[in-house]
């Protein structure tokens, strides 16, 4: 029987988990965050009173279970119109801005599709028509500098290339293609403006910015009674050889320093860095608003603009570092597809590594791991849900287990 919960980390997922234990009835529940405060990777620098952020973050409209959640909890959030874009080329190589659409357009008809022959994102680049599989392969091969038979299909989320638009087709017959055929309607897409869509319309960000709403788990985890251990450096192999009784462990940090103290090979990974640069800026266009580029030219694949600190803000997220002199002609070449903008003072610059862009070896290491954890703990030991892009994936999974763990703890009811 379980009678405590220990979350080692303290980023969005490990908070979540923490909420979501309180609910189901545990009360020794104890979370373990390496950094000084709660927020992880996701937690921005703060500097005069702006966030520093180093890419495109937000949380769905009304419903959404994550908001939810922390609503419940204090959290305040406000509602924004989502507007969004894209930036592709054209069949003379010219740019084209699509206005509502995040992902690629490519001017070619849908005249077939096939399932991907593997799991590989190269497999799945291949499932299209020549004209878009040539653009896609350029794109992640200028993003990702990776062999694209290593990079699992998944990767297409993060590259957000997992839907294409065929610019060329005939849109009755494209939404009529997308009805019938499963894998149709996996890779491709109709615009929000051209489909009649509704969905995805609001958004929302934490009233104060993000460091505002992890302060304010920090404190109602305190109220729920949830220790909180900050500067916390968890050793997997001394946690697993000598498990504390009754307790059920939430790993909801990097998975990577597991594989060695079960006794498997660590998986190679995608390793990628990318550069950001936060600029303030002057924008006559709406905010936030973000626009995403699929041409494989310059050094920014995505500009995200958006309000902290009563300035308006740009990052530029870019898969290399940016030539100074260039980058605030290619971010107001970007964003001209929404409104004129004027790049003032640099801010903040960083390069750090992301590991969003699994291969196919990590995910069968993933599988394996968590195998050799329910052989060894049961439902004792509960992975952070590492394999999913979606942050309302994540929760999900993490939830059921948990769900599950408190199952096998029948006592907590009476706790509860």
């Amino acid at each position: 029987m379980s009678d405590s919960v220990r979350i080692v980390g303290g980023g969005l997922t490990g908070i979540l988990a923490a909420f979501e234990a309180h609910r189901l009835g545990w009360r020794d529940i104890t979370i373990q965050e390496r950094f000084d405060s709660l927020g992880g990777v996701a937690r921005p620098k703060v500097v005069h009173g702006q966030e520093m952020r180093d890419g495109c973050v937000y949380f769905g409209g009304p419903g959404d279970p994550i908001v939810e959640t922390l609503s419940a909890h204090g959290a305040r959030f406000e509602t924004f119109n989502n507007r969004f874009g894209s930036v592709s080329l054209e069949a003379h190589g010219r740019p084209v801005f699509t206005r509502d659409f995040g992902g690629p357009a490519v001017d070619c008809a849908a005249d077939r599709i096939g399932k991907p022959a593997s799991e590989s994102l190269a497999s799945r680049i291949a499932a299209y028509p020549e004209p878009i599989a040539a653009r896609l392969e350029a794109y992640c091969r200028w993003h990702l500098e990776a062999d694209l038979d290593t990079v699992h299909g998944e990767a297409a989320i993060p590259l957000a290339i997992n839907r294409v638009f065929p610019a060329a087709a005939d849109l009755t017959e494209l939404a009529r293609l997308k009805a019938t055929n499963p894998w149709a309607d996996e890779l491709y897409a109709i615009p929000r403006g051209l489909s009649g869509r509704t969905a995805n319309l609001t958004a929302t960000l934490p009233f104060g910015g993000f460091a505002t709403l992890f302060d304010t788990c920090h404190q109602a985890l305190q109220k729920l009674g949830v220790k909180v251990e900050l500067n916390a450096l968890v050793s997997p192999r001394a946690l697993m050889a000598a498990p504390e009784a009754n307790e059920t462990v939430v790993w909801a940090a990097n998975p990577t320093p597991l594989f060695k103290p079960l006794g498997l090979a660590t998986p190679k990974l995608v390793k990628k860095s990318f550069a950001t640069y936060v600029f303030e800026v002057e924008f006559d266009g709406p905010c936030p608003v973000y626009v995403q580029n699929f041409t494989a030219q310059g050094a920014a694949f995505r500009v995200y603009l958006y309000e902290s600190g009563g300035k308006t803000l740009a990052v530029a997220e870019c898969v290399r570092e940016a030539d100074l002199a260039k980058l605030p002609t290619e971010m107001r070449v970007l964003m001209s597809g929404f409104g004129s903008l004027k790049v003032r003072s640099l801010l903040h610059s960083d390069i750090q590594p992301r590991w969003i862009y699994h291969s196919i070896a990590a995910i069968e290491g993933l599988k394996a791991l968590r195998g050799e954890l329910a052989v060894r703990f049961g439902g004792g030991f509960i992975p952070g849900a590492w394999e999913p892009y979606a942050k309302s994936t994540k929760l999900a999974e993490v939830n059921a287990a948990l769900a599950l763990a408190r199952e096998a703890a029948p006592a907590l009811a009476k706790a509860g």
